[in-house]
């Protein structure tokens, strides 16, 4: 029997900027795009610098997983991409903000990249299994 496959759509995340969706789910397995830090209210670029364009990244982020029915809880594997490694301990300060249980932390990768759309700081993607 094939899974059932859908598009996740939230209007608590930004919208895509070219061809994708904001999520997939396939079976169980809810797959995040990669969220920049747009307000979804605004369509703005969040001020400030990688503390800033973490939480909203990871608002976004939020935003998918919760129209899929997932939390923080169901994430096992997230990708961030980052201009500046170097501030690596401000994102993880703000990430512990939205992952407080260190006991269920997801698998997870830092990226350094030259460049990201809109002129973000940080984007993140992840891949959350749905119980």
């Amino acid at each position: 029997m094939p899974l059932e496959r859908r598009p996740i759509r939230s209007d608590k995340a930004n919208p895509p900027v070219a061809s994708y969706s904001q999520g997939y789910q396939v079976g169980p397995y809810v797959f995040v795009s990669g969220q920049m830090p747009v307000d979804p209210a605004t369509g703005q670029l969040a001020a400030g610098g990688t503390p800033e364009h973490t939480r909203q990244s990871l608002k976004n982020v939020f935003g998918v997983l919760e129209a899929a029915g997932c939390t923080y809880e169901h994430v096992a594997q997230a990708t961030v991409y980052m201009k500046k490694l170097d501030e690596i301990d401000e994102m993880d300060r703000v990430w512990q903000e939205f992952f407080p249980d260190p006991d269920n932390y997801c698998s997870r990768a830092v990226i350094g990249i030259n460049e990201l759309v809109v002129g973000a700081c940080v984007e993140i993607q992840c891949i959350a299994i749905k119980d």
